[in-house]
Order: structure tokens, then sequence, then C-alpha cells
């Protein structure tokens, strides 16, 4: 008796309780994850180290197809822009390296939860777990990455600047942007399993019309207050225009904060109705 009182006891101290309204588990799902902040952050160390098993070079693997990537787009691009290539280089580094991570985090979220699924059907972690787990796995590639800035930035003469305090700023932005993404993705994507291919369609056009390996400046006139209406464009700009000395213009930090505001307002109803329903679209 005394033991299967001890395990209710812990179970509720788990589980919410269900008196509590939807909306308060769901905050009170997202404030235990955060708390149990050693959960997710091994468990993303621990999906770099499964991919990597074995490889010699490991995650710099993709850091070398990126150097690849940046120079032979680099070189081509700035040939075919007529572009210098001493600044197109450093841009073209900067925007593709903040845009690994941008599309990573959305990639990676629609498999949350599935790939949870055998932690989700034995334990009661919070959802939220999950989806941190992604941050933290697509932040670890991106610190790997960007060491390739300096020796781009070196190599091509682009000075430190106090602008690259701002870049840490908008990472943060960046950050809550991917948590409230991916909550979304994740969701959805657990729920109706088409989604994840649409959702990397997606991701393939929206590289193509984002100014990641163009220039807004190479844009007619009437064209370029369209750019503000995509918010991978801004999400892009407010850390990679203070990494190369400028900062964004406050349109640009308005259209990125109207990004989490959207997000905010689709993810947590979303997540407040159908976050004890995801264990079983398992």
């Amino acid at each position: 008796m005394e033991h299967a009182a001890s395990v209710s006891a812990a179970q509720a101290a788990v589980e919410p309780s269900s008196e509590r309204t939807a909306g308060e588990r769901a905050w009170l799902d997202v404030k235990q994850g955060f708390e149990n902040w050693r959960v997710w952050w091994l468990l993303g160390i621990g999906d770099i180290r499964q991919r990597y098993r074995r490889s010699k070079l490991g995650q710099f693997w993709i850091t070398l197809s990126i150097v690849i990537f940046i120079g032979a787009i680099g070189v081509v691009y700035s040939a075919l822009f007529k572009q210098p290539v001493e600044t197109y280089i450093p841009y073209l580094a900067t925007t593709y390296i903040v845009w690994t991570l941008l599309s990573g985090i959305i990639t990676d979220s629609a498999g949350a939860f599935v790939q949870a699924e055998g932690f989700l059907r034995q334990q009661a972690l919070p959802k939220s777990t999950f989806i941190l787990r992604v941050l933290v796995r697509n932040f670890l590639s991106f610190a790997h990455n960007i060491v390739v800035l300096p020796f781009v930035f070196l190599l091509f003469g682009v000075a430190p600047s106090w602008t690259w305090f701002a870049a840490l700023g908008g990472l943060i932005v960046v950050a809550l942007v991917g948590f409230l993404a991916a909550l979304i993705c994740a969701i959805l994507c657990t729920r109706f399993r088409d989604l994840p291919q649409i959702i990397q369609n997606v991701i393939q056009v929206a590289f193509f019309i984002s100014p990641i390996t163009w220039r807004v400046e190479l844009l007619d006139e009437p064209l370029r207050p369209w750019v503000v209406l995509n918010p991978f464009a801004a999400l892009l700009q407010i850390v990679s225009e203070p990494l190369l000395g400028r900062m964004p213009d406050p349109i640009t930090y308005t259209s990125a904060g109207l990004s989490v505001l959207v997000l905010a307002f689709v993810a947590w109803p979303l997540f407040s109705r159908f976050r004890q329903r995801i264990v079983y679209w398992l």
C-alpha cells in the first residue's frame, strides 16, 4: 500500500492535475521542459554523437561541405551577379550558415515527436523537452559551422565590429522563433505524416526567394519592399547583417517581431488543445 501511494504521488508530481485547464497544463509542460534542461541537453548532444558515430571528422563533414559550397557558389555567383568576390563571399558565407540553422530547425522538427516515440510511450516527460532537443541539436551544428566565418573574414578583410553583439540578440530571436515554429511543425507532422515532405519543398522554395545567394540591393526598387514580407529574410538579416558590420533597419526588426507574435498566436492554442493527443498519434 505504501509503495502504491508513493508511486501515485510521484506520478502526480510529474503529470498535470486533471483540474487544470488545457492552457495551464500546456504552460506547466513548457515550464517543466525548461527546468529539466539536462534531459534535452544530453539528448541533443547524443543525437549529434550518434549521427556521426565512427566518423573521423564527425560534424565537421558538414562544415567541410559548407566550405566547398561557399567557395564554388561564391566564385560563380559573384561573376554572375557582377559582385566583387571580396565582398560577396563573406556575405554568402554569413547568410548561408544562418540559413542552415533556420532550415535545420524546421526540417528536424517534423520528426521531433515521432523520433521520441519510445520516450513518450514509456515516461511522462514534458512534450516541450523534445522541441528543445531539436534546438540543441541544430545550435550545436551551427556552432560547428560558424567557425568558418573567422577564416573567411580574415581572408577577405572583414574587420571586427561592435555590431557583432547585435547578432547575439538576433540569435535569441531566432531561437524563440525556432521553438514556436518547431512546436507547430512537430504537432502537425505527427498528426499528418505527409507534411514533412511538403515542409521540405517549402524550405527549398524559401531558399531561392530569400536573400541568401543574392542581395536585396540587386532587386529593382519597386520589388525591394516585398522582401519584408518574407519572414525568413528578416530572420536572416537580424543575424547576418550585424556579423557583416551593418545594423538592420527598424522594419527588419519589426518583421522579425511580428513573426514571433504570429507564431505564438498559432502555437499556443495548438499546443494547449492537442498536447495530450500526441502520444495517441504516434
